[in-house]
């Protein structure tokens, strides 16, 4: 089981040094650990499926999940989700009396 002080590491030999060409080519360099950290962040928004998307939002609402971490899985979904949840709520309390379905 992973812990808060366990490393992120990867045997990237060829991705290592195609950094090294970038950071060359640029005046002052380029920032490998921001790279990194957006990149998996990016990669970890990409592989959850719908149904993950709101199990995770779901244990957000319940506290199970701080908001920096939802943030960074849920990103954007994370105000969609919100959005549709009260739409939905708001239709389920809609006053249906007088309405009739053929």
């Amino acid at each position: 089981m992973a812990t808060n002080n366990d490393k992120i590491q990867f045997r990237g030999k060829t991705e290592k040094k195609a950094t090294q060409i970038v950071d060359q080519m640029r005046l002052g360099g380029i920032n490998i650990s921001e790279l990194a950290r957006q990149g998996l962040q990016e990669k970890l928004r990409e592989v959850l499926s719908e149904e993950e998307k709101i199990t995770l939002h779901q244990r957000y609402k319940q506290g199970e999940l701080s908001e920096e971490v939802a943030e960074i899985l849920l990103d954007g979904a994370l105000e969609e989700i919100e959005r549709e949840r009260e739409a939905f709520e708001e239709a389920t309390e809609l006053d249906t009396t007088g309405v009739f379905q053929k």
